[in-house]
């Protein structure tokens, strides 16, 4: 019995990049859901958008973050943070 619970497993996946690479399409793709916007327009997500997918025997946690950037903007360094706290927490 300890062997059936200790084989389900679970994880994070951050998807970080620069702006307009198609982060969030390959969220939706991976979760099978149109969660997050998609569009030819850069920096459309601006706070992290977080998407699950369970399975019997596993459990992923998918991230979908804004486009890495130079900050210009006090928007531009909130968009970071995000970015940032992300890459903290990911196990992949």
């Amino acid at each position: 019995e300890i062997n059936s619970k200790m084989a389900h497993k679970s994880g994070f996946v951050n998807i970080v990049g620069s702006p307009n690479v198609g982060k969030s399409t390959l969220m939706n793709q991976l979760i099978g859901e149109k969660l997050s916007i998609v569009t030819s327009k850069a920096q459309t997500t601006r706070h992290r958008i977080l998407g699950i997918v369970n399975d019997d025997d596993h459990q992923i946690v998918f991230s979908d973050t804004p486009g890495v950037v130079n900050s210009a903007y006090k928007l531009h360094d909130n968009m970071m943070e995000y970015v940032n706290s992300s890459i903290k927490d990911a196990d992949v």
